[in-house]
Protein backbone atom coordinates (compact mmCIF):
# COMPACT_ATOMS: atom_id res chain seq x y z
CA UNK A 1 0.00 0.00 0.00
CA UNK A 2 1.19 3.52 -0.80
CA UNK A 3 2.65 5.63 1.99
CA UNK A 4 0.65 8.73 2.91
CA UNK A 5 2.83 11.82 3.34
CA UNK A 6 1.71 15.26 4.49
CA UNK A 7 3.75 18.26 3.33
CA UNK A 8 4.31 20.55 6.29
CA UNK A 9 4.49 23.82 4.37
CA UNK A 10 3.92 25.68 7.62
CA UNK A 11 5.85 28.54 9.20
CA UNK A 12 4.59 28.79 12.77
CA UNK A 13 4.65 26.51 15.80
CA UNK A 14 0.95 26.71 16.67
CA UNK A 15 -0.08 25.57 13.20
CA UNK A 16 2.53 22.81 13.20
CA UNK A 17 1.32 21.44 16.55
CA UNK A 18 -2.30 21.56 15.39
CA UNK A 19 -1.73 19.78 12.07
CA UNK A 20 0.43 17.14 13.72
CA UNK A 21 -2.14 16.42 16.45
CA UNK A 22 -4.98 16.20 13.92
CA UNK A 23 -3.25 13.96 11.38
CA UNK A 24 -0.67 11.79 13.11
CA UNK A 25 -2.97 8.75 13.36
CA UNK A 26 -3.37 8.60 9.58
CA UNK A 27 0.01 9.71 8.22
CA UNK A 28 3.10 7.58 7.53
CA UNK A 29 5.61 10.28 6.58
CA UNK A 30 5.87 14.04 7.06
CA UNK A 31 7.61 16.21 4.48
CA UNK A 32 9.68 19.22 5.48
CA UNK A 33 10.95 21.71 2.92
CA UNK A 34 12.17 25.29 2.55
CA UNK A 35 9.09 26.90 4.12
CA UNK A 36 9.14 25.18 7.49
CA UNK A 37 12.93 24.81 7.61
CA UNK A 38 13.42 28.55 7.10
CA UNK A 39 10.96 29.35 9.90
CA UNK A 40 11.40 29.45 13.66
CA UNK A 41 9.90 25.98 14.03
CA UNK A 42 12.21 24.21 11.57
CA UNK A 43 14.44 22.53 14.14
CA UNK A 44 11.51 21.97 16.48
CA UNK A 45 9.63 20.11 13.75
CA UNK A 46 12.56 17.72 13.22
CA UNK A 47 12.96 17.10 16.94
CA UNK A 48 9.23 16.55 17.47
CA UNK A 49 8.78 14.16 14.54
CA UNK A 50 11.84 12.20 15.66
CA UNK A 51 10.52 11.91 19.22
CA UNK A 52 7.22 10.63 17.81
CA UNK A 53 9.12 8.14 15.61
CA UNK A 54 7.61 9.49 12.44
CA UNK A 55 9.61 9.19 9.23
CA UNK A 56 10.75 12.50 7.77
CA UNK A 57 10.97 13.32 4.07
CA UNK A 58 13.46 16.17 3.58
CA UNK A 59 12.41 17.88 0.36
CA UNK A 60 15.16 20.47 -0.07
CA UNK A 61 15.85 19.49 -3.71
CA UNK A 62 19.59 19.59 -3.20
CA UNK A 63 21.63 21.07 -6.05
CA UNK A 64 25.09 21.97 -4.80
CA UNK A 65 28.64 20.64 -4.68
CA UNK A 66 29.00 17.10 -3.25
CA UNK A 67 30.58 18.15 0.05
CA UNK A 68 27.75 20.56 0.85
CA UNK A 69 25.00 18.11 -0.11
CA UNK A 70 26.59 15.29 1.89
CA UNK A 71 27.07 17.45 4.97
CA UNK A 72 23.43 18.58 4.82
CA UNK A 73 22.24 14.97 4.53
CA UNK A 74 24.45 13.99 7.46
CA UNK A 75 23.01 16.81 9.59
CA UNK A 76 19.41 15.91 8.77
CA UNK A 77 20.11 12.25 9.55
CA UNK A 78 20.67 13.21 13.20
CA UNK A 79 16.89 13.13 13.14
CA UNK A 80 14.52 10.49 11.74
CA UNK A 81 15.10 11.58 8.13
CA UNK A 82 14.47 8.69 5.72
CA UNK A 83 14.00 10.40 2.34
CA UNK A 84 15.84 13.23 0.56
CA UNK A 85 15.35 14.90 -2.81
CA UNK A 86 18.29 15.67 -5.09
CA UNK A 87 18.02 17.22 -8.55
CA UNK A 88 19.12 14.69 -11.17
CA UNK A 89 20.36 17.63 -13.24
CA UNK A 90 22.94 18.32 -10.50
CA UNK A 91 24.98 15.63 -12.24
CA UNK A 92 26.45 12.21 -11.60
CA UNK A 93 29.12 13.18 -9.06
CA UNK A 94 26.69 15.07 -6.83
CA UNK A 95 23.99 12.43 -7.13
CA UNK A 96 26.22 9.42 -6.44
CA UNK A 97 27.78 11.19 -3.45
CA UNK A 98 24.32 11.90 -2.03
CA UNK A 99 23.23 8.28 -2.47
CA UNK A 100 26.40 7.02 -0.78
CA UNK A 101 25.97 9.41 2.16
CA UNK A 102 22.28 8.58 2.62
CA UNK A 103 23.02 4.86 2.52
CA UNK A 104 25.23 5.22 5.60
CA UNK A 105 22.13 6.16 7.58
CA UNK A 106 19.62 3.84 5.93
CA UNK A 107 18.02 6.76 4.10
CA UNK A 108 16.84 7.05 0.49
CA UNK A 109 17.60 9.54 -2.26
CA UNK A 110 14.71 10.43 -4.56
CA UNK A 111 15.70 11.93 -7.87
CA UNK A 112 13.88 15.09 -8.95
CA UNK A 113 13.16 15.05 -12.67
CA UNK A 114 11.18 18.25 -13.24
CA UNK A 115 9.24 20.46 -10.83
CA UNK A 116 5.53 19.68 -10.65
CA UNK A 117 4.70 23.18 -11.89
CA UNK A 118 6.57 22.52 -15.15
CA UNK A 119 5.32 21.36 -18.51
CA UNK A 120 6.15 17.68 -18.76
CA UNK A 121 7.95 15.78 -21.47
CA UNK A 122 7.65 12.02 -20.98
CA UNK A 123 10.90 11.36 -22.82
CA UNK A 124 12.82 13.77 -20.59
CA UNK A 125 11.36 12.25 -17.43
CA UNK A 126 12.18 8.69 -18.48
CA UNK A 127 15.70 9.68 -19.51
CA UNK A 128 16.37 11.44 -16.22
CA UNK A 129 14.89 8.54 -14.27
CA UNK A 130 17.26 6.15 -16.05
CA UNK A 131 20.20 8.31 -15.00
CA UNK A 132 19.02 8.37 -11.39
CA UNK A 133 18.75 4.59 -11.32
CA UNK A 134 22.20 4.21 -12.89
CA UNK A 135 23.58 6.54 -10.22
CA UNK A 136 22.12 4.48 -7.37
CA UNK A 137 18.66 5.87 -6.64
CA UNK A 138 15.65 3.63 -6.10
CA UNK A 139 13.07 6.45 -5.83
CA UNK A 140 11.91 9.08 -8.33
CA UNK A 141 9.74 12.18 -7.84
CA UNK A 142 7.28 12.55 -10.70
CA UNK A 143 3.57 13.05 -11.48
CA UNK A 144 1.40 9.96 -10.89
CA UNK A 145 0.58 9.64 -14.59
CA UNK A 146 4.17 8.53 -15.24
CA UNK A 147 4.38 6.10 -12.31
CA UNK A 148 3.34 2.92 -14.06
CA UNK A 149 5.73 3.33 -16.99
CA UNK A 150 8.73 4.13 -14.77
CA UNK A 151 7.96 1.21 -12.46
CA UNK A 152 7.57 -1.20 -15.39
CA UNK A 153 10.66 0.01 -17.26
CA UNK A 154 13.02 0.73 -14.37
CA UNK A 155 11.57 -0.94 -11.28
CA UNK A 156 11.86 2.29 -9.28
CA UNK A 157 9.59 3.55 -6.51
CA UNK A 158 7.54 6.69 -7.11
CA UNK A 159 6.89 9.77 -4.98
CA UNK A 160 4.12 12.00 -6.35
CA UNK A 161 3.50 15.45 -4.85
CA UNK A 162 0.66 17.83 -5.58
CA UNK A 163 -2.07 15.25 -5.01
CA UNK A 164 -5.50 16.89 -4.81
CA UNK A 165 -8.85 15.66 -3.46
CA UNK A 166 -10.67 17.22 -6.42
CA UNK A 167 -9.27 16.24 -9.83
CA UNK A 168 -10.22 19.69 -11.16
CA UNK A 169 -8.16 21.47 -8.48
CA UNK A 170 -4.82 22.00 -10.24
CA UNK A 171 -3.38 25.29 -8.82
CA UNK A 172 0.36 25.37 -9.65
CA UNK A 173 0.79 21.60 -9.94
CA UNK A 174 0.52 20.05 -13.39
CA UNK A 175 -0.96 16.59 -13.98
CA UNK A 176 -2.26 16.14 -10.43
CA UNK A 177 -4.61 13.27 -9.53
CA UNK A 178 -6.70 12.28 -6.52
CA UNK A 179 -5.19 9.96 -3.87
CA UNK A 180 -7.24 7.00 -5.13
CA UNK A 181 -6.21 7.59 -8.75
CA UNK A 182 -2.55 8.01 -7.76
CA UNK A 183 -2.64 4.75 -5.81
CA UNK A 184 -4.18 2.98 -8.81
CA UNK A 185 -1.31 4.25 -10.96
CA UNK A 186 1.15 2.56 -8.61
CA UNK A 187 2.52 5.57 -6.72
CA UNK A 188 4.49 4.43 -3.65
CA UNK A 189 4.33 7.69 -1.67
CA UNK A 190 1.41 10.07 -2.07
CA UNK A 191 2.26 13.61 -0.94
CA UNK A 192 -0.56 15.97 0.03
CA UNK A 193 -0.05 19.47 1.34
CA UNK A 194 -2.59 22.25 0.97
CA UNK A 195 -5.75 20.11 1.01
CA UNK A 196 -4.73 19.01 4.52
CA UNK A 197 -2.95 21.97 6.07
CA UNK A 198 -5.40 24.59 4.76
CA UNK A 199 -8.49 22.61 5.72
CA UNK A 200 -10.73 23.67 8.59
CA UNK A 201 -10.88 19.97 9.52
CA UNK A 202 -7.49 18.43 8.67
CA UNK A 203 -8.28 15.30 10.66
CA UNK A 204 -11.29 14.51 8.48
CA UNK A 205 -9.33 15.20 5.29
CA UNK A 206 -6.42 13.02 6.40
CA UNK A 207 -8.80 10.21 7.29
CA UNK A 208 -10.48 10.48 3.89
CA UNK A 209 -7.14 10.31 2.09
CA UNK A 210 -6.07 7.29 4.12
CA UNK A 211 -9.33 5.54 3.23
CA UNK A 212 -8.90 6.34 -0.47
CA UNK A 213 -5.40 4.86 -0.47
CA UNK A 214 -6.50 1.74 1.39
CA UNK A 215 -9.56 1.17 -0.79
CA UNK A 216 -8.19 2.30 -4.15
CA UNK A 217 -10.19 -0.30 -6.10
CA UNK A 218 -13.59 0.91 -4.87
Amino acid sequence: MALFCVALDIDNREKFDFILAETISFVDVYKVGPIIMSSSCGLISLETLTQLRKDIFVDMKFFDIPSVVCRAIRNFCRFNSKFFTVHISAGEKVFRSAVEEANKFGANIAGVTLLTSSEYDEGVILNMSEKAKLWGASWIVCPPLFARKIKENLGMKIISPGIRLDENEKDDHSLSLTPREAAKHGVDMIVVGRPVILSENPKLVAQKIRNEIQHKEL
